[in-house]
């Protein structure tokens, strides 16, 4: 029905609209979230409804895309931003959420207002959704094609999944990608226990959760606002995937007391905090390039009320150390295709070659980090990406061309919405 939109409905795709436009700008959708939300003062439900607006658009990017484009016979990029914003919502609204075209346009009547956009304007967004609303997929030709359209994914990664894992693997792997986005919390066990907290987020927020087979984490049904909790300001917890934490808590175990590591990457830091938090013993040092993820790693340790380790600020590729260490956790700059899930935007705003130009900057950092290991000590090289140049073949290049035995390597699929990872641990044999 075409009837009058609601105030919150109106709210939520108004804050979708301003989202989506950012987007285009910095291309991280978590990222344009915050600052518009920043920006806006909205109540938490309309920013909940743009939340879930934006995250689906930000899935359906390219298909909604060739959706507009073909009905409107025009390339997309003629149109202005704040259109382009306004159609792709709409699209998504409309074709999947099954909204009347007039009573969306109904709900942005006060943006629009806000905005003093022409009659024309709107004339032009309501054609096209009139379209939308008649749109019919043809029939595809290939199982590259029916990705696109039916699993949201770009025809060139579709296609390099299904030629690195086979067909059934690679559909299987984009439909975990798709799954709502699932969010994890790791528990800082120095102040509080998994049990007591989880029991906290239920009786206190009515949280919907599990606790993780990964100690020390707590899985949450969905994204909820944890991090608006006193439990976050007392620093019980922190957000963190519990995959990223598999191949540290490996390497933790092959380490005597008071083993030296240097995480070469370190920043945001909560690889570095679990560490910290598991293994108080452990001489600690933390490298990052970046000055301002270098505060956020001091922020958060401090949140956690964790000791600081020793702090570098450099290019990992030009580490400043002339010291050896027992350990090297080289967490590395990737293509984060195991972050589609989360990030589904992402799949659509990179290319094909991103990957590949991620596998020489690896090899570089690699390269310098590699005589940082002490000889018998351990290097700990991880990405967040499903794509085996990235992984295995790089594992296979360290171990031809420096003295490392690869003792134990796996892949984590992205499923259930959490992120994809990858973690190799070799050992320096001299």
């Amino acid at each position: 029905m075409a009837g009058g939109a609601n105030t919150l409905y109106s709210a939520g795709i108004e804050l979708a609209v301003r989202v989506i436009e950012l987007l285009e700008i910095n291309r991280d959708l978590v990222l344009a979230r915050e600052l518009i939300f920043r920006k806006y003062e909205f109540s938490p439900k309309a920013r909940e409804m743009a939340t879930l607006i934006t995250n689906e658009v930000g899935r359906r990017w390219g298909v909604l895309n060739r959706m507009i484009e073909e009905v409107q016979e025009e390339p997309l990029s003629r149109s202005s931003s704040l259109l382009r914003a306004v159609l792709r919502v709409g699209a998504y609204e409309v074709y999947y959420n099954n909204k009347h075209p007039n009573y969306f346009l109904k709900a942005l009547t006060p943006f629009f207002k806000k905005k003093r956009v022409k009659r024309g304007f709107i004339n032009r967004v309501r054609y096209v959704l009139f379209g939308i609303k008649k749109f019919r997929i043809k029939p595809p030709q290939d199982i590259v094609e029916w990705a696109f359209w039916h699993l949201f994914f770009p025809q060139w990664a579709s296609q390099r999944l299904i030629d690195q894992f086979g067909q059934e693997k690679a559909l299987k792997l984009m439909e975990q990608m798709n799954q709502h986005p699932a969010m994890a919390v790791r528990v800082n066990t120095t102040k509080i226990g998994v049990r007591e907290l989880a029991s906290r987020f239920i009786e206190r927020y009515a949280y919907e959760l599990e606790i993780s087979p990964i100690q020390p984490f707590i899985k949450l049904a969905k994204t909820y606002p944890v991090m608006r909790t006193p439990e976050y300001e007392a620093g019980y917890f922190t957000v963190q995937d519990p995959n990223t934490a598999v191949g540290v808590v490996k390497l933790l175990k092959l380490l005597p007391q008071e083993a030296s590591i240097l995480d070469a990457c370190a920043a945001p830091g909560r690889k570095s905090s679990l560490i910290r938090q598991l293994r108080s013993d452990i001489r600690l040092f933390c490298n990052d390039i970046s000055t301002m993820r270098m505060e956020k790693l001091i922020n958060d340790f401090q949140r956690l009320e964790l000791p600081l380790p020793y702090l570098t600020i450099a290019d990992a590729a030009k580490p400043p150390f002339k010291i050896q260490f027992d350990a090297v956790h080289a967490d590395l700059p990737c293509s984060g295709s195991g972050t589609w899930g989360k990030h589904p935007e992402r799949k659509w705003l990179t290319t094909p070659e991103r990957y590949l130009e991620c596998v020489q900057t690896q090899r570089t950092i690699l390269n310098s980090l590699v005589p940082l290991v002490k000889p018998g000590g351990i290097l700990l090289f991880s990405t967040c990406s499903i794509w085996r140049e990235e992984n295995e073949e790089n594992v296979r290049w360290l171990e031809e061309n420096f003295p490392l035995k690869c003792i134990e390597m796996e892949r984590l699929d992205p499923s259930g919405g959490s992120t994809g990872f990858f973690y190799a641990l070799l050992k320096r044999t001299c």
